[in-house]
């Protein structure tokens, strides 16, 4: 390999070692991605909490009165357990679909499903530790084996 090669390689990966933590901060505060995760260096900037909770609820038509998810299956909790671990680093851009689909199993006279995640994130205009909740709604039609197995055509 030449010399001019090798310089080529070892200022490209300057080059991206100096452009990733800009990257990885816009990432942060554009879709609230953890500071802790994709090597950023702005970990040390926000405590690394393990506390997060989670609420389902559902409902069987739109404009309708929610109800609880009380009493989910060993088979929901792993799935729930899944989707928690992924959320606690990737937050809004933790993917819900075999969430969703496993409730729909479970309840198939839901129509409307709320999944709301809770945790503990640093405010940074009052540097006070906040609970914040990142909510999402689905529809969700009567479920299907495709779904529930993640299989995509």
């Amino acid at each position: 390999m030449s010399l001019a090669r090798k310089a080529a390689i070892v200022h490209g990966g300057l080059l991206l070692l100096t452009l990733w933590p800009a990257f990885q901060m816009a990432l942060v505060a554009r879709w609230d991605v953890s500071p802790w995760k994709l090597a950023g260096w702005g970990m040390y900037s926000t405590p690394r909490f393990s506390l997060v909770g989670m609420e389902i609820d559902g409902r069987t038509a739109p404009g309708g009165e929610w109800r609880r998810l009380d009493d989910p299956s060993p088979e929901l909790r792993a799935v729930a357990g899944r989707f928690l671990e992924r959320h606690r680093w990737l937050r809004r851009l933790a993917a819900s679909d075999e969430l969703i689909a496993r409730v729909a199993l479970e309840k198939p006279a839901w129509r409307e499903v709320r999944v709301a995640v809770s945790y503990p994130a640093l405010d940074g205009a009052t540097g006070m530790v906040v609970l914040r909740t990142d909510e999402r709604t689905e529809r969700i039609g009567p479920p299907s084996a495709e779904r529930v197995s993640g299989e995509r055509r």
